[in-house]
């Protein structure tokens, strides 16, 4: 998928996978919070470490998918 050629296009693809990577940490860190004790502060700062993830995986999903259709011409 990814052109030995193209470097914008790999940095992309690696920015992409870091966020997924990324997404799925804080999502397992939501699941293994305990449950709301103490105002829920832990669980508050997972679910905002996660909805972080999710930005940065759409962000850099949009950057990819725009490195890849001006390659394929679109």
């Amino acid at each position: 998928m990814t052109s030995r050629n193209d470097p914008l296009e790999a940095a992309a693809l690696e920015r992409f996978m870091r966020a997924t990577r990324a997404v799925h940490a804080a999502f397992d860190a939501t699941r293994s919070e305990p449950d709301l004790i103490e105002g829920g502060r832990p669980i508050a700062r997972s679910l905002e470490r996660l909805d972080a993830a999710l930005r940065e995986l759409e962000t850099s999903e949009r950057s990819l998918d725009a490195i890849l259709s001006r390659r394929a011409g679109h």
